[in-house]
């Protein structure tokens, strides 16, 4: 069977993708396009279209699909579009890959490539063929429907009786999920080879045709807009892993965890990293290959990617740390995205910044309104579940970088964690 992934923009996820395409930008350790080539080829899929505009191309792109097809045995072809075509205009183009030069009447996937969910593409399939229609869209319940093509379809049948991109006002909380299943007769329906044309537009036109159908997924779903999608995402897919694959899940696999870190919820660890001692970890944190991590570093709701080292005592809360990137002691960085190769100095804090790849930052930096003090004492008495109990460097205090006011316990801890840590001995950060 095939398939065809429309790989559209490559600079959504920004500041990453100064770095990196979004189809190779690492998720859960693995390429967004290594998730959904995966999820094809466990669906029975073993010839698989690529379409993608030429100006987007990456110098090593060719080096990776050879690289996948080896790994996955995999057929991959490319589809270059020398303009744009909209959203439906390059499977026109890439007909003649899909249908075998018009030998094939076999129906065929097509998956947007920003879009990661929980992939029940067998059921799918299943269901198309029982319809035998010209196609099937996944569709998923979503509170802001308004954003999305909304689809009102018959509980019976499946059949969808209205498509509506993005409603003014409410018709149903069902949106399109960016995944499909058509049969070669919708090459029929688009225009001539090079001609733009909208997805949204051909839907319309088969549901008025009574020829479009949905399969609705219970699973997860997100769309990569931006780098808010791609961390609350992280969450459901480790779980995912650890209702599929617990055994790869930390402490089970991955690098060795000291005796005396502790790993909170699922978190998920490449085997080349090197963890320190007294750090906790998770929930929902990714650490990449040869990251390394000091003693008594705390990491929540976090993905830090290939080659990052974190120094002793600092702290990441909701933050993706890029490519090489160096986090020094004492740091606090929350709800922040640092590209490639930054380098954050001791007891520098961050929290809600964006910061773009190759930077120093040695000053603390918060976003429009925001208090350090506030926010990141409440996130640690609230929610890190943990008590200072080892005191920054005199030379930071003295410089101001922490606040003078700051003692053995942050002013914001609980008087029971203030009691525990005047009777533990100093080991950076250690359990409630």
């Amino acid at each position: 069977m095939k398939a065809v992934i429309l790989i559209g923009g490559l600079d959504i996820l920004r500041p990453l993708t100064l770095s990196l395409p979004q189809p190779l930008i690492e998720f859960c350790n693995k390429t967004l396009l290594m998730h959904q080539l995966e999820a094809l080829k466990a669906a029975g899929v073993n010839d698989v279209v690529l379409c993608v505009h030429e100006k987007n191309l990456p110098k090593s792109w060719n080096d990776v699909i050879t690289k996948y097809e080896m790994d996955l045995g995999l057929r991959m072809q490319c589809s270059i579009e020398k303009s744009s075509l909209g959203t439906a205009g390059p499977l026109k183009l890439a007909e003649s890959l899909i249908t075998n030069d018009g030998s094939s009447q076999e129906p065929f996937f097509v998956l947007n490539g920003d879009v990661l969910c929980s992939f029940p593409l067998r059921d799918m399939l299943h269901v198309h063929v029982q319809h035998k229609g010209c196609g099937t869209v996944m569709t998923t319940w979503n509170d802001e429907p308004s954003k999305y093509g909304v689809v009102v379809g018959n509980d019976k049948s499946g059949r969808i009786e209205h498509f509506v991109n993005r409603p003014e006002t409410f018709v149903s909380n069902l949106i399109n999920a960016g995944l499909y299943i058509f049969d070669p007769s919708i090459f029929s329906r688009l225009p001539s080879a090079g001609e733009k044309a909208s997805m949204n537009e051909v839907l319309s036109q088969l549901a008025t045709e009574e020829n479009l159908y949905h399969f609705e997924s219970k699973g997860y779903w997100v769309k990569m807009t931006d780098v808010r999608t791609f961390l609350s995402a992280v969450g459901p897919q480790l779980e995912m892993t650890r209702l599929l694959h617990g055994a790869d899940l930390a402490p089970h696999s991955g690098a060795p965890v000291p005796p005396t870190t502790m790993i909170v919820g699922n978190v998920l660890i490449d085997q080349t990293a090197v963890i320190g001692d007294d750090c906790k970890l998770g929930p929902d944190v990714v650490i990449g290959p040869k990251c390394v991590l000091g003693n008594g570093v705390r990491l929540e709701s976090t993905t830090v990617m290939s080659g990052v080292q974190v120094d002793a005592h600092a702290v990441i809360h909701d933050s993706v740390i890029g490519w090489n990137s160096h986090v020094g002691s004492w740091a606090w960085v929350t709800s922040s995205v640092l590209a490639e190769d930054v380098a954050v100095k001791l007891g520098t804090l961050l929290n809600g910044v964006t910061v773009l790849p190759h930077k120093e930052l040695s000053v603390s930096v918060g976003s429009r309104g925001s208090s350090f003090d506030a926010t990141v004492l409440t996130w640690i008495d609230s929610h890190a579940g943990f008590a200072l109990t080892a005191l920054p460097p005199a030379s930071m205090m003295s410089r101001g970088r922490l606040g003078g006011r700051y003692g053995a316990v942050p002013p914001a801890a609980s008087p029971a964690a203030a009691q525990q840590a005047a009777a533990l001995p100093t080991l950076g950060i250690s359990p409630r």
